[in-house]
C-alpha cells in the first residue's frame, strides 16, 4: 500500500466542512487508500491530541510541500520518510513510519454535540481498516443555525345548532393547534479533524 501521509496534508487543511446524519465521521470522510475492514472486536485506538499540536503539524507539512523544488510525487524514499516521521511524531504515533499508512481523513464543523469516545468513531475506523483514529477539535465561535420550534395558537369555533325546542342557538368551542416554524438561533460551533491510520502488522 502506498504511503500517502504527506499527500493528505493540504486536503486536511482545506477540506470542505459538512454535517452528517447517521455519522459525522462518515459523511465528511475523504479516503486516501483502501484497506480491508478489521475483524469485529479487533482493537482500534481512538486518541485525542490538542488541536494546536495537529494544526502545527499540518502547517509544517504544508510548508515542506511548498518549499520543495521537487513535486511530492518525485520525492525519494528519504524525503517521504522524513515528512512522515514529522507528522507521526506530531500525532504521537510511535510505530515505524514505513509501516504506517493513511487510510483517510474526516474534517467537519458542527453545532451538534459530538462524542468521539461513544463508539461511533471506533466502529467507523474499524470498517475502514484503520488501527488508529487520531482526532482533535477546536472551538470556532458562534454560528447561526435553523431549528424547528413548535408554536401553539388558540382558535375559537362558532357553532350554530337547533335545540330540542326548535330554537336556533349559537355556541363557541375553543381548540389549540400547533405548527412547526423555522427559527434562526446562534449556537456554539466546533470543528473536528480525525486521521485514520493503518499499521502493517
Amino acid at each position: 500500500m502506498k504511503n500517502l501521509l504527506t499527500v493528505a496534508v493540504l486536503g486536511a487543511l482545506t477540506a470542505g466542512f459538512g454535517a452528517g446524519c447517521s455519522s459525522v465521521w462518515q459523511e465528511s470522510y475523504r479516503p486516501f487508500a483502501s484497506a480491508p475492514a478489521l475483524p469485529e472486536g479487533s482493537q482500534v485506538v481512538v486518541r485525542e491530541i490538542p488541536w494546536e499540536r495537529m494544526e502545527s503539524a499540518l502547517r509544517e507539512q504544508e510548508q515542506l510541500l511548498a518549499s520543495s523544488d521537487v513535486h511530492w510525487e518525485e520525492w525519494d524514499r528519504d524525503q517521504r520518510r522524513a515528512a512522515n516521521e514529522k507528522l507521526l511524531k506530531a500525532l504521537q504515533i510511535s510505530d515505524d513510519p514505513e509501516r504506517v499508512h493513511l487510510i483517510g481523513v474526516s474534517s467537519f464543523r458542527t453545532t451538534d454535540r459530538v462524542r468521539p469516545w461513544d463508539g461511533d468513531l471506533e466502529s467507523f475506523a474499524r470498517k475502514q481498516g484503520a488501527h488508529y483514529a487520531i482526532w482533535a477539535d477546536r472551538y470556532l465561535g458562534k454560528a447561526e443555525t435553523i431549528v424547528r420550534q413548535t408554536v401553539w395558537s388558540d382558535t375559537t369555533d362558532y357553532i350554530s345548532y337547533e335545540d330540542a325546542g326548535g330554537n336556533n342557538r349559537r355556541a363557541t368551542r375553543q381548540r389549540s393547534e400547533s405548527s412547526e416554524v423555522p427559527v434562526v438561533v446562534e449556537q456554539d460551533e466546533t470543528g473536528f479533524t480525525a486521521f485514520f491510520l493503518r499499521v502493517d502488522r
